[in-house]
């Protein structure tokens, strides 16, 4: 009796522990993801993959002379896209989608490149642009969505660690409150926290281990 009673004692504070862990996580989950940087110029804008958002913004701080050249993530086929060209619809691709934001925003095809052929992750996207970057730049502004800045630092500051990394936001997807009666912020958030566990734990997406179509 001895032992269990402070094992009991031991257990019903881990619970509660673990509760409270539980509620501030839920509540305060949209601040624990997002972590920017200043923003300052820099020698290339990288825009990831993901939200039309992003390209946009990214337009907006290159025509403001924060950098002189955009480097754009080229993401894996969707297989619903795929589906629909083969249905004859006139779906784009993501990186179509992106190139006719930058052009119609008025930013010439010579000022923005392509990197990889098929990212699936932030992982994929940071190994890829690790590759692919020119031995010119020495610093870089990555624009991305406001849930994804902390994730994102994390893993670009560690596959290129000697490049100077600023992480932005853009402003056009504004994170709603409460999260978890939005439809869209809701799923996103969930995601986000169980992507950053997963690469916390040693876990990673890469286009190199999936079935590509």
């Amino acid at each position: 009796m001895k032992i269990v009673r402070p094992l009991l004692t031991l257990m019903g504070a881990l619970t509660v522990a673990g509760i409270l862990a539980t509620a501030v996580l839920f509540f305060f989950a949209p601040v624990l993801l997002q972590k920017e940087d200043v923003l300052e110029k820099a020698d290339a804008i990288v825009v990831l993959g993901g939200s039309a958002f992003r390209p946009a913004y990214a337009a907006d701080l290159f025509l403001e002379g924060y950098a002189p050249q955009l480097l754009v993530s080229k993401p894996i086929k969707s297989p619903a896209t795929i589906m629909a060209k083969k249905l004859g619809a006139t779906a784009p691709y993501q990186w179509e989608l992106y190139t006719d934001i930058f052009l119609n925003k008025g930013i010439s095809q010579d000022n923005f490149n392509f990197f990889g052929e098929a990212n699936i992750s932030t992982i994929d996207e940071a190994e890829q642009l690790a590759k692919a970057l020119p031995p010119q730049i020495k610093s870089i502004i990555i624009v991305t969505s406001p849930l994804h800045t902390r994730r994102a630092g994390i893993i670009f500051k560690e596959k290129l660690p000697n490049i100077k990394i600023t992480v932005v936001s853009t402003p056009f997807d504004p994170v709603p409150s409460p999260w978890w009666k939005n439809y869209r912020a809701a799923p996103f958030v969930l995601l986000e926290v169980a992507k950053t566990l997963y690469y916390e734990l040693g876990g990673a997406f890469r286009s190199s281990e999936q079935i590509a179509d």
